[in-house]
């Protein structure tokens, strides 16, 4: 490998397992191969970390770990798979598919907080075939996970002009940084390259002709070692940061002659986001909001962020992965030393990032119109600060009205098959355009004409629209975390509903009722539903603890309220604080931004005591 492509040569003994795995793969192929034919329901060796590469996880089903050792059985391996959807937009075709392919795994399709789609305890048996179909669809698994750029996600509002700025951008970033490695074609789509041209990377042959080394001719953007880890973009509206831009790695906002609209004059690039930490290291991993780093035409801005790629290949951490995303990179070496690399990368002077708008956070829910503009009974913000409005009952709306936009919250992103029924039953009926999954887990029902019996087809199948339950539940999201993800730490998803009703009470008896409060609750330290930066995160520390943010906000990392609390009493541990933001906080102003303004060192003495310490934690200590 030449040190364009890793700028130190480390020995074995440097290199993490990972390291090791990715550079004797062969590009990601390994022993795959003869794992997939070898039968079984796992995969062994270096193979599941290679999967990963694949848009796989290995996982296994962790509520029956305990009944199958103790009936000394291995564990009941499955996997999960993703699908990535650039910007969140699938056509009704594509959702036809993919809900067909629902059944081969647990008959669920879950929505991701990156815009993806997910099946969960797909059989080890059933991989090639889904992963086939998948792609057959129009949509791939290459690279929805592992050390490359991931899914790049862009404000899903159908809003014509954003469409025509944002749209081509994404296909543009996806087809500049999908890996073009073979082996994913040759083990699971028969060889064949079945995405679309946009998102497609170029033949291996075309590559091999213009590559001048070894190295470029199959991977020119990654080389045999890919990165040191996962790499995030997304693409934001001036104002409107419903894809929270300051978590990515690279966060690209439009500049407009007029502010939100007028003529396409380039886009701020902003860089070093990321929400991973760990519990076991909390004084070097962390949370980090991107900055801004600088501004570029519509035309330079696709090399600098590859510039950025490259220059994260090379210099990123290849020895301790907990450390080796670019947030990591740029706390070492500065803003100022990235945007030396570059110029040097480029050969031209960079320009100075503009100043952005002040940032509202959408959730692009409720009823829009042909332009994307929010209607009455919509959860758009009123106000500077947190998604808006307290939803009335009832729309204003005319059953009349043309086509529009109606955004669907799905609790979590699951659709189970009552509710992938209620989608399926209005694509089949050609009520919809196009489908757009959000950042926050939701979807969007583009091109609807005949308002009334998309509404109706929802409710009969169990899914609400936004103005029949509170914002609060609107607005939670959760990772998947157990009984599936091998990273969590505790529950998420299948206990958030109870979190949400406990709050809506605590809400009501504060004076609150309809506060638009933002939740973001994840099973581990990870961050994979964006907890550090939300108004009220609540992050997995153990089986029964979690440790509560307060605060957050665009460009604003919320603020650890409490460690190694009770899910129990998590309620009554914010009750003091919304009880003081009731009768304190200014009109119109959000919980996060009245709370970051508080700070939590002032709202210690309104606090509960902490309960008494699970006996798991006494007994522990007693024993050392």
């Amino acid at each position: 490998m030449t040190t364009e492509h890793l700028s130190v040569e480390l020995t074995k003994a440097e290199l993490t397992k990972a390291e090791l795995t990715k550079r004797e793969s062969g590009y990601l192929r390994g022993k795959l191969a003869a794992d997939v034919e070898a039968g079984g329901d796992a995969f062994v060796g270096d193979s599941p970390m290679l999967l990963k590469f694949h848009g796989i996880y290995q996982q296994d089903d962790r509520d029956l770990r305990k009944v199958r050792t103790q009936a000394r059985l291995g564990p009941a391996h499955s996997c999960m798979v993703r699908a990535s959807v650039p910007g969140g937009v699938i056509s009704p075709h594509g959702w036809a598919a993919l809900d067909a392919l629902a059944d081969v795994g647990d008959g669920t399709l879950r929505l991701t907080t990156r815009q993806g789609v997910q099946y969960h305890l797909v059989p080890k048996g059933e991989l090639v075939d889904l992963v086939s179909e998948v792609n057959a669809a129009g949509l791939t698994t290459l690279g929805a996970c592992g050390d490359v750029v991931r899914n790049v996600m862009a404000c899903p509002l159908p809003d014509p002009t954003r469409t025509a700025v944002l749209r081509p951008l994404v296909d543009e970033l996806v087809a500049r940084f999908r890996a073009r490695t073979p082996a994913y074609w040759d083990l699971f789509v028969n060889g064949e390259r079945a995405v679309s041209a946009t998102a497609a990377p170029r033949p291996i042959a075309q590559e091999a002709a213009s590559g001048s080394d070894g190295v470029a001719e199959v991977e020119p953007v990654y080389g045999e070692a890919y990165l040191p880890r996962k790499f995030k973009i997304g693409l934001a509206w001036p104002g409107d940061d419903c894809v929270d831009i300051h978590s990515h790695d690279i966060g690209l906002v439009p500049t407009l002659s007029n502010g939100t609209s007028g003529e396409l004059t380039g886009f701020v690039v902003l860089a070093g986001g990321g929400m991973g930490m760990s519990h076991a290291r909390p004084d070097d991993t962390y949370p980090v909001v991107a900055r801004p780093l600088a501004w570029a035409s519509r035309a330079q801005v696709v090399d600098l962020v590859a510039a950025v790629v490259e220059t994260q290949r090379v210099h990123g951490n290849r020895q301790d992965r907990s450390r080796a995303r670019l947030k990591y990179l740029l706390e070492e070496r500065g803003i100022g030393w990235l945007r030396s690399q570059l110029e040097d990368r480029l050969g031209a002077t960079l320009a100075p990032p503009v100043r952005l708008l002040p940032w509202r956070t959408h959730a692009h829910l409720g009823w829009h119109d042909p332009l994307g503009r929010p209607e009455d009974g919509s959860s758009e913000p009123a106000s500077s600060g947190i998604v808006a409005v307290r939803l009335s009952a009832k729309s204003s709306r005319s059953s009349a009205s043309p086509s529009g936009t109606l955004g669907v919250p799905i609790p979590s992103g699951r659709l189970d098959v009552a509710k992938r029924r209620a989608i399926t039953a209005v694509v089949e009926a050609g009520l919809v355009t196009e489908l757009r999954v959000t950042p926050r887990q939701d979807l969007l029902l583009c091109g609807v004409t005949e308002r009334d019996r998309v509404e109706t087809l929802l409710r009969q199948n169990g899914l609400r629209t936004a103005s029949e339950q509170s914002a609060v539940r609107n607005l939670a999201i959760a990772c998947p975390a157990l009984p599936t993800c091998g990273q969590a730490l505790g529950e998420s998803e299948r206990v958030l509903p109870d979190l949400v009703d406990a709050l809506e009470k605590v809400l009501a008896d504060t004076g609150n009722t309809g506060l638009p409060l933002r939740v973001n609750m994840t099973g581990c330290p990870n961050g994979c539903a964006r907890p550090y930066s939300a108004e009220l995160g609540v992050v997995g520390r153990s089986k029964r603890t979690y440790d509560v943010y307060v605060g957050g906000g665009s460009g604003r990392l919320a603020v650890l309220l409490r460690a190694d609390v009770a899910l129990a009493d998590v309620p009554e541990l914010v009750r003091p604080v919304l009880e003081r933001f009731a009768v304190s906080a200014e009109d119109q102003v959000s919980f996060g931004d009245w709370a970051a303004s508080v700070g939590v060192v002032a709202m210690q003495p309104w606090l509960p005591e902490p309960s008494v310490r699970r006996r798991s934690t006494a007994r522990a200590r007693v024993s050392t």
